[in-house]
């Protein structure tokens, strides 16, 4: 370690020590210090969130052929998803559709998820669409369980 005394210059957006005139001296290294450092906490993210569904939710006279696709706010994982998006006419005839009336595919690049029905939708029924519990981001924060209910349109 080299200990130098001198005046800190500037000019034309240089920096220099002007050590003329001063001590130069062989100095002993700085004592390391015992103090830990607080380990820094980095604030988690938002949970994700839905921002948009196309059809939007309670629309009305939604197309029969619809697909419907729902933005989120932050990636999912997409394993998550499965066996956790449920499809219901809700009223009175109330019924699940099965597994297999609908596929779902999840797009990261866009995070939108797209539910896709194997058959038209029934005309003049209420669609009930719930994104249930366990859902997570990639950071393993959860989706908040959300419900989008839109009606059909006649033939």
């Amino acid at each position: 370690w080299v200990q130098v005394s001198g005046v800190v210059k500037q000019s034309r957006g240089l920096v220099w020590l002007d050590a003329t005139g001063a001590t130069i001296s062989i100095t002993k290294p700085p004592a390391e210090s015992a103090t830990e450092m607080a380990p820094i906490r980095v604030p988690a993210a938002p949970p994700p969130e839905v921002v948009f569904s196309a059809p939007t939710a309670d629309e009305v006279d939604v197309a029969l052929t619809t697909n419907v696709r729902i933005q989120f706010s932050r990636d999912l994982g997409p394993a998550t998803l499965r066996n956790r998006v449920r499809v219901r006419y809700t009223g009175t005839a109330a019924m699940d559709l099965p597994a297999t009336g609908f596929t779902t595919q999840y797009i990261p690049a866009n995070r939108v998820l797209e539910i896709r029905f194997a058959q038209p939708l029934e005309p003049l029924r209420t669609v009930e669409i719930v994104l249930g519990e366990g859902i997570l981001g990639r950071d393993e924060q959860p989706l908040k369980p959300w419900t989008l209910t839109f009606e059909t349109g006649a033939r």
